[in-house]
C-alpha cells in the first residue's frame, strides 16, 4: 500500500510540466553611477506596497509574487522621528520627522506624513511631505500627494490633482549654473 499520493496509479505519478519561466528586468542599479547619468531615465518603480499581490482562491499552487525591491519599510502604525539611512530603497506608509537618505528610491505613500529632510535617487511622494526634498535623478509627485518646502531635482513630474507649494531647483548635472 502507498504511503504518498505520487507512488498511487496516475494521474499522481505522471511528471508535472515544468513551470512557465517568468521574466523579469534587471534591477535599474545594476549600472554603475557615471553610466546611469548618461542612461535615460524611465520612472521610478511601482512602489513595493503597491506590488504585494494576494494568493488566487482555489489555486493549488500559491500565486507568484511579482518581483519587487527590498525596502526599510515605515509601517502605517509607527511614527518614527530621528535619521534613517539606508543603502537602498525606503517605504514610509507611517511617519517620520526628520532626515532620510537612500541610494535609491523613497516612497512616501497615501495617508503618510514625512517632515524634514528627504533625499535619494529617485522619490516618489503621495503622500504628505513638509520639507526638503533632493533627488539626484528624479521626483514624481502622485495626485494625492501634499508637498510643501524645497525641492532640488533635475527631473520633477507632477501629476493632475497634486498640491504643491514649494521653492524649485532644477539643475541637471554638468549645466552651467
Amino acid at each position: 500500500m502507498p504511503i504518498f499520493k505520487r507512488d498511487q496509479d496516475p494521474p499522481y505519478n505522471q511528471p508535472r510540466p515544468a513551470p512557465a519561466a517568468v521574466t523579469q528586468t534587471p534591477p535599474r542599479n545594476d549600472k554603475p553611477l557615471a553610466s546611469a547619468a548618461a542612461a535615460p531615465v524611465s520612472a521610478p518603480a511601482a512602489s513595493p506596497a503597491s506590488a504585494r499581490t494576494e494568493p488566487a482562491s482555489g489555486s493549488p499552487q500559491p500565486a507568484q509574487t511579482p518581483a519587487r525591491p527590498p525596502a526599510a519599510v515605515i509601517d502605517e502604525k509607527t511614527e518614527i522621528t530621528g535619521n534613517l539611512k539606508s543603502a537602498g530603497n525606503v517605504l514610509i506608509e507611517g511617519q517620520f520627522h526628520g532626515e532620510v537618505e537612500a541610494t535609491e528610491t523613497i516612497w512616501v505613500e497615501p495617508h503618510a506624513q514625512s517632515d524634514g529632510q528627504l533625499r535619494a535617487n529617485d522619490a516618489v511622494i503621495s503622500g504628505a511631505v513638509d520639507g526638503e526634498i533632493d533627488c539626484r535623478r528624479r521626483l514624481q509627485i502622485a495626485a494625492t500627494a501634499v508637498v510643501s518646502g524645497e525641492i532640488k531635482t533635475p527631473i520633477l513630474v507632477i501629476e493632475d490633482g497634486a498640491t504643491v507649494n514649494c521653492r524649485f531647483s532644477m539643475t541637471r548635472e554638468g549645466a552651467v549654473r
